[in-house]
């Protein structure tokens, strides 16, 4: 098998032509079909790829699948500026500063339904959910970083464990995010946007600082 941590490092060594026409074969195939219903013989049939040249890259279906939600969050994150969050100076403008991000993220994915897509297919269930473990912590790391940050704010309490509250977060925001994955479809543009953003208020809400606390050092 190709080196490389992950799938998506793997598939490094496979040649840029093939490579991207395999992942945009797979990610329309998931974002059409659900990872459960995509087959994996199919995707390699329509990029052309034989099922041994296939294993060299990729163990299954399951790993091919987070290969591409590994390349389509990255590819989403890298449209959205979170650098004014590192010269945020208070509570308020921390949470501004994320109201921005997550209003961003909203408008990207109205914008592109096939990305919108393959999101949803992250709360297909159990299976999917197995498969795209890695990125999943990737989150969960991102998570705690923040944290971190709105502690030192005294925008986010410090009163109760760090890994207690990133636990919290991460939680809440795949609860919020599979509502969605399940009622995209009857949103509108602007009340997807609003509840976004409400979204966002209720996880602030959970981890506000408690009165008189004073912030990390």
């Amino acid at each position: 098998m190709a080196s490389g941590h992950t799938a998506l490092e793997r598939l490094e060594s496979l040649a840029p032509e093939r490579r991207a026409l395999l992942l945009e074969t797979a990610a329309s195939a998931f974002a059409e079909n659900g990872f459960s219903d995509a087959s994996f013989n199919a995707i390699l049939k329509a990029a052309k790829v034989s099922k041994g040249q296939a294993y060299y890259y990729v163990r299954d279906k399951g790993d091919l699948y987070c290969a591409v939600i590994e390349k389509a969050l990255g590819e989403l994150i890298s449209q959205v500026d979170f650098s004014g969050l590192m010269d945020v100076r208070d509570a308020e403008s921390f949470w501004m500063g994320l109201d921005d991000a997550f209003a961003r993220i909203a408008d990207l994915l109205i914008a592109d339904p096939r990305l919108a897509a393959l999101g949803r297919t992250m709360y297909e269930g159990p299976s999917a959910e197995s498969a795209i473990d890695g990125p999943l912590n990737h989150i969960r790391e991102a998570v705690g970083h923040y944290v971190k940050l709105g502690q030192m704010l005294n925008a986010i309490r410090s009163d109760v464990p760090l890994t207690m509250i990133v636990e919290m977060i991460f939680s809440a925001g795949r609860a919020l995010d599979g509502w969605f994955a399940e009622n995209w479809d009857d949103l509108a543009p602007e009340e997807a946007r609003r509840l976004n953003i409400e979204g966002l208020k209720m996880i602030r809400a959970m981890v506000a600082p408690a009165a008189r606390q004073s912030p990390v050092s």
